[in-house]
């Protein structure tokens, strides 16, 4: 038989334990962290996101992160608004136009953006021959400020043209049912040309102007630090697999997202960025360095304001956070 101290001492061990199951709902569990939903689209760029996922990288980290596939970048803004997704991988001007919305901070350059073309159907043999014809295009994106980059040379303007909503993938097999040109990057550059198409347009100086980037929240960002510390180290995990290990890599895409692996080889136009790029990247803070990344993001909020998409400009220094990187 007990005696009486030795019941009084188990019944309060015993409250304690209830009381500490009441607190935190188990005596030894914690609460599992919430995915981080990340944004991407049918790019060569944002494949590195399945890759980590795939290769377990998140996970390495601690993290488990969902992917959220979209058409295209611009479609994911008000999800971002709508704190219905805590990231994506968004150009310039996407990153911009989002923070016109929320509070958004890019955090690495993931990609160069590649180089866009503008292909068309063998009628057309010059940027003056699209006067009164149908472009295809991503609207409200760095696509319309490329495309009106084209016009602007021969001093035509969107007003000389007629404009239809579509995304690269779908451009070539769309001239010319339901377009005369379109913009596309590889490989559906490639693709154009093996039907019948010919590349009208490409300034590779243009495209250096249009990388991709990796946004998040500000409030992903002020609640979780360490997790896109974590989130950033497994994508440069991730890029470097992909530069090692291409045929692998192009397997592991390939799977996920049921493209054929013919389509998924890193082309030469395309340079997917480390931790030690970006950090040249984000070097030149004054942006007096063409390639500076704020430099870039100068360039595409001017056009931006020019063409009356954003009235109120980012402060770019504030947009754009190195800090993570280190």
């Amino acid at each position: 038989m007990m005696g009486t101290k030795a019941v009084t001492a188990r019944l309060v061990f015993s409250l304690t334990l209830c009381f500490l199951a009441a607190c935190t709902g188990s005596v030894s569990s914690t609460s599992p962290k919430k995915p981080l939903k990340v944004e991407w689209t049918l790019w060569q760029g944002d494949y590195t996101l399945l890759v980590a996922n795939e290769k377990g990288y998140f996970k390495k980290y601690g993290l488990d992160v969902e992917p959220v596939e979209y058409n295209s970048a611009t479609q994911a803004i008000p999800d971002m608004a709508g704190a219905r997704l805590d990231g994506g991988l968004f150009t310039m001007a996407d990153t911009i136009l989002a923070s016109n919305l929320t509070d958004v901070k890019s955090v690495m350059v993931s990609d160069n953006g590649g180089i866009y073309s503008i292909v068309a159907s063998s009628d057309i043999t010059s940027v003056k021959g699209l006067r009164g014809k149908r472009i295809g295009f991503n609207l409200h994106t760095a696509s319309e400020m490329y495309v009106n980059t084209m016009l602007k040379s021969e001093s035509m303007t969107l007003n000389d043209v007629s404009f239809v909503e579509m995304s690269p993938d779908k451009v070539p097999g769309s001239i010319p049912g339901q377009i005369d040109a379109g913009l596309v990057w590889e490989p559906y550059t490639t693709q154009a040309i093996q039907q019948g198409q010919h590349v009208l347009y490409q300034s590779t100086k243009f495209s250096t102007l249009t990388p991709k980037m990796l946004v998040f929240r500000s409030a992903v960002l002020e609640q979780r630090p360490d997790d896109i510390r974590s989130f950033i180290l497994a994508w440069n995990e991730a890029v470097n697999y992909r530069i090692t290990h291409p045929q692998e890599a192009i397997d592991i895409i390939s799977k996920a997202t049921d493209l054929p692996a013919s389509e998924l080889a890193l082309t030469s136009d395309l340079t997917i960025f480390t931790i030690d790029d970006n950090l040249k990247l984000f070097a030149d803070t004054n942006g007096t360095d063409a390639s500076s990344i704020y430099y870039i993001a100068g360039f595409n909020r001017d056009f931006l304001i020019n063409t009356g998409y954003i009235t109120a400009p980012p402060d770019i220094d504030k947009m754009l956070d190195a800090s993570f990187l280190k």
